[in-house]
């Protein structure tokens, strides 16, 4: 019985891998009347995080250029 979950582990474990290794992390910045917030969004990785931007209250940018949200709102 514990082989059998180690064996389902390890494939629900692979496949996440398989499935996150076409995918890139981007960081979102929304800006409402109580501050600005941070989001982790996953995107495909060839399309650039800025392309997810909504008007000028929501923005993406990419791991290099994360921002502390404390400073955007200064």
């Amino acid at each position: 019985m514990k082989k059998r979950i180690v064996i389902l582990a390890l494939l629900a474990l692979s496949t996440l891998c398989f499935i996150s290794c076409d995918n890139k992390l981007c960081y979102c910045y929304e800006s409402t009347a109580s501050g600005v917030y941070e989001q982790e969004v996953y995107i495909s990785s060839d399309k650039p995080c800025n392309s997810m931007n909504r008007g000028d209250n929501y923005a993406c940018v990419e791991r290099s250029e994360r921002l502390n949200p404390e400073d955007i709102a200064k």
